[in-house]
């Protein structure tokens, strides 16, 4: 009789051979026993690749069905955690919104943060080197914990998982309202920057960006559900309804000065296009629907019609937009946030000026001269051993003509279209 059997993650033949017995009940045993875990599962996918899985196939009415099932221990660290609580008027609405303050030391830790309270390891309990043991470093009110256990006591089981609580691993819950200025981190957590003159090292180093849009202004919100005439950014809603709190800027920039289009795309409108184009997909067109459902000064929808647009032009480069997407590869995103997309003109106006629009006022508080929202946001990049912006930076804002794109240079405080071709700075911004 054929017999047939799956796993996961995949591995390349040579690593196969000698790891499976035929005939044998359990199919995958000398792979379990090889199965050597990651020592490092700091990320999603480090830690997914860790995470063996094997099925025998089920035969059944001329169907081949296979269910998967985990072969490595699974250890759930759950530690306390401080809850923030808060309201914001979006709309009109008061709305109710909660974040967590950081607490997981995440770069010296070698768990999957799943989230600032709960970590995850893979561990091969057939494996030796789980009798060591490992310490778990986080922080609680402020000051930094050491957890040190040995696996030896946990009881560990093959395909199966246990929890361990660090005391009693209560969630505190106090009010504060999310601020501009505060430090996003790898895991999704905010350290409140007006608490934290002096990042440490571990601090500087498991940060991502900082937060400089929180909240309606000037009824101006990615979350404003009117589409006639469009207020918000629809998409971005749809793929990422969580991302309620705020933007993010990234701690560096993307790129060095590049174009924003080569070819074709330098000289024509993206949206124009998108338009009269009558061959998307049903899913491309379900995104071209929420596009034109959203404001188009707002950079999440804008990246995705430039994703459209460029996979319909050979002849086109959008160094702009593989600028953002090499960053991404090499800064990921937490779950819970929108990943890293190219700002547009609200997120850099605000990332500047402090206001998406009407900024040209003299005498303001928000007048673009004055780079109100910058000049806050820069000395907090910098505490974090962050990259200050400097310089002249693109948005994804296609603006008068179709050859031209909306800009700031922060160095000389102005802003103004400039062609396509030019070569400008990028940097990434996300929401969450």
């Amino acid at each position: 009789d054929k017999s047939y059997h799956a796993y996961y993650p995949y591995q390349n033949d040579s690593d196969m051979n000698g790891k499976v017995s035929p005939g044998d009940k359990d199919f995958f045993k000398l792979l379990v026993k090889a199965w050597s875990v990651k020592d490092n599962q700091r990320t999603y996918a480090q830690y997914t690749a860790s995470d063996l899985m094997t099925a025998r196939g089920m035969y059944n009415n001329h169907t081949l069905s296979f269910a998967m099932e985990h072969r490595m221990s699974l250890l759930i660290l759950q530690v306390p955690a401080t809850k923030y609580t808060y309201t914001e008027k979006i709309d009109g609405q008061e709305i109710p919104k909660i974040y967590y303050r950081y607490t997981a030391v995440i770069s010296k830790n070698s768990y999957w943060q799943e989230n600032p309270c709960t970590a995850r390891l893979l561990v091969n309990t057939k494996e030796t080197a789980v009798l060591v043991p490992r310490e778990y470093k986080y922080y609680y009110n402020g000051a930094e914990e050491t957890f040190n256990f040995d696996y030896s006591q946990l009881k560990l089981q093959p395909g199966k998982y246990t929890v361990h609580q660090v005391g009693d691993s209560k969630v505190t819950e106090k009010f504060r309202s999310l601020k501009a200025g505060d430090y996003y981190m790898q895991d999704g957590s905010i350290l409140p920057g007006d608490e934290v003159s002096n990042l440490s090292r571990d601090e500087q180093e498991s940060c991502l960006g900082v937060v400089f849009w929180v909240g309606e202004i000037n009824g101006q919100h990615w979350t404003r559900p009117k589409t006639v005439p469009p207020e918000g950014d629809r998409l971005l809603m749809r793929d990422h309804p969580e991302c309620v709190h705020g933007m993010v800027v990234a701690m560096h920039d993307a790129s060095q000065e590049v174009k924003w289009a080569t070819g074709k795309g330098a000289t024509e409108s993206t949206y124009d296009w998108a338009d009269k184009f009558k061959y998307f997909t049903p899913g491309e067109q379900a995104d071209w629907e929420e596009i034109k459902r959203s404001s188009s000064f707002y950079g999440y929808c804008k990246s995705r019609l430039m994703a459209l647009y460029g996979s319909r032009h050979s002849d086109t480069t959008l160094p702009v937009y593989n600028a953002i997407a090499d960053y991404a590869a090499t800064h990921p995103a937490p779950a819970g946030s929108s990943g890293w997309f190219l700002p547009n003109q609200n997120e850099l106006a605000t990332l500047c000026f402090g206001v998406p629009k009407s900024y040209t006022e003299q005498g303001s508080t928000y007048y673009y001269k004055n780079l109100q929202m910058l000049n806050k946001i820069n000395p907090q990049i910098h505490n974090a051993n962050g990259t200050k912006l400097i310089g002249k930076y693109w948005s994804g804002n296609e603006w008068g003509s179709p050859d031209r794109v909306w800009h700031v240079d922060v160095t000389t405080a102005s802003y103004g279209l400039k062609p396509k071709t030019d070569t400008y700075k990028v940097r990434a911004v996300l929401a969450f």
